[in-house]
């Protein structure tokens, strides 16, 4: 960015192919995200406004942003938000960045509740990160009560402000999962618990996105035991704080359903249920307490 007038079409045109030699998987949209992220504005504007040239301050901020994400840096962490099934959510460097296919257990569980929106359940979620499945949940099924679970309090705060943000209320509690001592302790009983726990095995980094590995919380992704040692946790404990017939709702990895079924099933879960993400693979797991 070397000449003194850059317009909105320059700087895409240059910034797209500056991304794609970089390696970046959809340069256009990183670039039109980081772009309308710098300028204050929307997406929409960019081509509106095609032929407004950028002031320096504007092409400074730019310029950051894309070398960043030419380092591999995700766009939600560079923009610090990222929207999770029509609402927005503010997003650090202590959480998991919320992904499309994790939208499904919200669909599955609002789906299996469609027929008395209005009952007042119980709620919990387990490894809540942004909040995106506890703060959902809420939105769509005001009378619910929700709690939700994490471990880092980095993670609480950030989940903390996204209920906030998105005005309603949440009980945030600093437990972690694995923890014998978390369970058992004579509070509520739920209906339903939720839950995308880590569930990435150590060994299966070759086949991770880079930008995973290198910026998103390790503890958010990985688990011992072959990835499994939350859902073994999940189907031996669980019993323990949900009502007669409450169901658990677990996204899972694509290749973990042989491996989760039997845990539940040998843990005296029934009625286990897999469902497919929108590319076809295992990624939602539902069981009623046994």
């Amino acid at each position: 960015m070397s000449q003194e007038i850059w317009t909105i079409k320059d700087v895409l045109a240059w910034s797209i192919g500056f991304l794609q030699k970089s390696g970046s998987e959809s340069p256009r949209l990183d670039a039109e995200l980081l772009l309308a992220e710098a300028l204050e504005c929307r997406r929409l504007d960019l081509y509106l406004e095609y032929s407004k040239p950028l002031e320096q301050t504007e092409r400074d901020r730019y310029k950051d942003m894309i070398r960043r994400r030419a380092q591999g840096e995700p766009v939600a962490y560079i923009t610090g938000r990222r929207d999770f099934f029509g609402l927005s959510f503010n997003v650090s460097a202590s959480t998991l960045i919320p992904r499309p296919e994790t939208e499904h257990l919200i669909e599955h569980i609002l789906e299996s509740t469609s027929r008395d929106k209005n009952q007042a359940l119980k709620v919990l979620d387990i490894g809540t990160g942004t909040g995106c499945l506890a703060i959902t949940l809420k939105h769509h099924r005001p009378n619910w009560t929700v709690e939700a679970w994490d471990i880092s309090s980095d993670a609480l705060l950030i989940a903390q402000s996204n209920a906030a943000k998105n005005n309603v209320e949440i009980e945030f509690r600093d437990v972690d999962a694995l923890d014998p001592k978390a369970w058992g302790t004579g509070r509520q009983k739920f209906d339903i618990v939720v839950s995308n726990p880590p569930y990435i095995a150590s060994n299966e980094t070759e086949v991770m996105s880079p930008s995973a590995i290198k910026f998103e919380p390790h503890s958010a992704l990985f688990a011992e035991k072959n990835g499994l040692a939350f859902y073994a946790t999940f189907a031996a404990h669980l019993p323990e704080i949900m009502q007669a017939n409450g169901k658990v709702y677990l996204e899972i990895g694509y290749q973990q359903r042989a491996e989760v079924f039997s845990l539940l099933e040998e843990a005296g879960w029934s009625d286990c249920l897999c469902h497919k993400d929108l590319s076809g693979h295992d990624r939602v797991v539902v069981a009623t307490r046994p």
